[in-house]
């Protein structure tokens, strides 16, 4: 099913459209997360993670824009989500008083860390942005740290084409974000 039809099931029948998109992308979504969490969840916390994903996609249907592709946009909520179960999993790992002073940061740690989640948030959106190919090129490449050459068998795309557009796609992003990652 593409993506479009897929969007207007959601429109119409959100439970269907939600089954379906479930049954499509539940593997690369597992993927990402498993990939993230493995070392530090059980199989019960990633599929909890996983859930939470879809839950979120769900939640901000009505942000995603029809030019981006499904399968970035899910797979950068994926890495997000997972990203911040790890971050809760670590922190909350540490029970004993005498690490939990430890583990609170200093008031500039905690601004640079805001600063910093906002720009990649900025950056994700620039990406899904970009819709497909360079989308999904981008996320395959740099998230899932595929080859060009495997990129390029999954998209019907030579090589060249799919390390020329990464290229255009990093300058792109780094032009429009020129000196605000320091």
């Amino acid at each position: 099913m593409t993506d479009h039809k897929l969007l207007q099931l959601l429109g119409t029948d959100r439970n269907k459209g939600m089954t379906l998109l479930i049954r499509e992308y539940s593997g690369l979504v597992f993927s990402v997360v498993r990939g993230i969490l493995s070392d530090i969840c059980d199989s019960s916390e990633i599929e909890d993670c996983v859930t939470d994903v879809f839950l979120k996609f769900q939640a901000g249907l009505d942000k995603f824009r029809p030019e981006a592709s499904i399968k970035t946009y899910l797979g950068i909520i994926a890495r997000n989500t997972a990203l911040n179960c790890s971050r809760n999993r670590l922190t909350c790992a540490s029970t004993d008083e005498d690490d939990f002073f430890a583990e609170i940061p200093d008031s500039s740690d905690i601004v640079e860390e805001i600063a910093e989640k906002d720009l990649l948030e900025r950056i994700f959106k620039e990406i899904a942005d970009m819709g497909h190919p360079d989308s999904d090129i981008m996320f395959r490449k740099y998230y899932l740290g595929q080859s060009s050459k495997i990129i390029a068998e999954k998209l019907n795309m030579t090589v060249s084409n799919v390390d020329t557009r990464a290229h255009r796609a990093v300058e792109k992003l780094r032009t429009k974000f020129k000196g605000e990652s320091q």
